[in-house]
Parts: C-alpha cells; sequence; structure tokens
C-alpha cells in the first residue's frame, strides 16, 4: 500500500506510510546513483580502483559500423530538411540503387547474346 505525495498525512498509520514510501524512494535513488557512470568513476579515484570497467561497458556500443550508420542517418536528415539540398540528395540516393542494378542487367544482357 503506497501512498501518493499529494495525499494529506492525517493518523499515526498514514504517517508511517508515507514514511515506508519514502524510505523505499531514497532507496531507488540511492541505487541509482551508485550505477550512475560519474559516481563509479569518481568512487573508483577515492578507492583506488581501476577505470577499465567503468569506462569500458560504455563505449561497447561505439562500434565503427554503428558510429557510420548514426552519421549516415544525421547527414540524411540534414540533406532532407534543407530544401535547397533535398532534390540532389534524393536523386543521389535513387542513382546510387538504380545504377548498379541497370549495370547488371546490361551486363546479364550482354552475356546472352
Amino acid at each position: 500500500m503506497a501512498i501518493e505525495v499529494s495525499t494529506q498525512i492525517r493518523t499515526y498509520e498514514d504517517l508511517l506510510v508515507a514514511k515506508e514510501f519514502l524510505k523505499s524512494e531514497i532507496r531507488k535513488q540511492e541505487h541509482s546513483f551508485s550505477n550512475n557512470p560519474v559516481f563509479k568513476i569518481s568512487s573508483s579515484f577515492l578507492d583506488g580502483n581501476s577505470l577499465k570497467d567503468i569506462i569500458k561497458s560504455p563505449l561497447d556500443s561505439f562500434t565503427k559500423e554503428n558510429i557510420i550508420k548514426t552519421a549516415e542517418n544525421l547527414l540524411s536528415t540534414f540533406l532532407l530538411a534543407n530544401k535547397k539540398t533535398r532534390g540532389i540528395y534524393i536523386g543521389f540516393v535513387i542513382a546510387k540503387e538504380m545504377i548498379p542494378f541497370t549495370l547488371l542487367k546490361i551486363n546479364e544482357m550482354l552475356n546472352k547474346k
């Protein structure tokens, strides 16, 4: 039975329920603070621990492929959002897909004869 913050405390039982609710909220916040990478780095300096695992785990998602894909997405978003470059970019995307397909079909037709 959890009490909401906006509920008024009228009895001693309401006070006890509110106290337990606040204790659980404080535990959740302390847990989230202790899992924060900034806190881990500062505490490792104080404790003299290694920073290797703390820094490596958030950086695991930064692979070469993810960085290139993110850069491509940002560039395409910018080019589509800009009125002057939108037509050129759409033409480039269509050409990028159509040219290899067209060359493959021409090569197939030449090999049949």
